[in-house]
């Protein structure tokens, strides 16, 4: 179905209720002694990037090296993701689905993770684009692609740049990472997805706030039916 619009979709927070690295760590940290105090200063580099206090690149340099992921971690944390997704997004999945050329689920997440997910729950084939990460020969993570524009600082810019969309652009996500989007005057509107996490600073440059898709499909069809 040809849209009027571009709809770009973050994953954490936003279609699922958790955040995937903290989730990740969850499960990576299981029988470390020292846990919690690991998995809350993952938390804070999270909550630093998301808040734009932090560039995004060494918020997630930080947060993996924190971390002993190897390929079974990442299994697990698929499963636990495929319990945590928001219900809303599945009450819309029919006029997402028939809207899915123009929309693009955009993370700085990970790809293998979401690709996986979004299969699974939906039995579709979605535009997903996010971070790659890197295994070595015994299945460690050991990084991630520094050739993805999502990498970097100012990645979801650079790569909704990149796609070279022409219709009104539509941001949805919890973190100022997506607000940028509209900062840099690629997005006509943001609207700030709070059902999760509520942060002050992307609140307040926010066009619309919704706590569920419902108000993001209204919002739709009231500027573009």
């Amino acid at each position: 179905m040809d849209s009027k619009f571009s709809l770009i979709i973050d994953f954490d927070s936003t279609i699922i209720g958790l955040e995937t690295l903290e989730c990740l760590a969850e499960i990576a940290l299981s029988n470390h002694k020292n846990k919690t105090e690991i998995i809350n200063k993952i938390s804070d580099y999270t909550n630093l990037a998301m808040n734009g206090q932090i560039s995004f690149e060494k918020s997630l340099e930080y947060r993996l090296e924190l971390m002993d992921v190897n390929s079974t971690h990442i299994t697990q944390v698929v499963k636990k993701i495929n319990k945590n997704f928001d219900q809303s997004f599945f009450e819309n999945l029919d006029f997402l689905k028939k809207n899915s050329s123009n929309v693009y689920i955009v993370s700085g997440g990970f790809k293998s993770i979401i690709n996986s997910v979004m299969l699974f729950a939906t039995n579709f084939k979605w535009n997903i684009f996010a971070n790659d990460f890197i295994f070595n020969e015994e299945s460690k993570l050991i990084g991630i692609n520094k050739n993805n524009p999502l990498a970097h600082s100012f990645g979801k810019v650079n790569l909704i740049k990149s796609l070279n969309l022409k219709n009104d652009i539509i941001v949805v996500g919890d973190g100022y990472t997506d607000y940028e989007i509209k900062k840099h005057n690629l997005a006509k509107y943001f609207l700030a997805y709070t059902k999760y996490v509520q942060r002050d600073n992307v609140v307040s440059n926010a066009d619309k706030i919704c706590t569920n898709f419902n108000q993001v499909i209204n919002f739709l069809n009231q500027n573009y039916s």
